[in-house]
């Protein structure tokens, strides 16, 4: 068992704890492990931030855009 020390107190760590994660299979992975995302283009970025965080603009004026920007993107696909 290890014992790690945290400011004044202890903290008891069971030997599994230090026991590797399954990393996934499938997909890029950077070099710690994690899986990399596929990049989005500008346009699918734009429209997801308008539909996630509409608040503090004018609600007609966002749907406009979200139409524009899934004209857009239809288009192109």
């Amino acid at each position: 068992m290890h014992v790690l020390k945290f400011s004044n107190r202890y903290h008891q760590v069971m030997p599994h704890e230090f026991d590797p994660c399954e990393a996934p299979i499938e997909g890029e992975v950077d070099k710690w492990g994690f899986t990399i995302k596929p990049s989005i283009s500008d346009d699918a970025l734009i429209l997801m931030c308008l539909k996630n965080a509409p608040c503090g603009s004018d609600r007609k004026q966002a749907m406009k855009l979200i139409k524009i920007y899934e004209d857009k993107i239809n288009d192109v696909s």
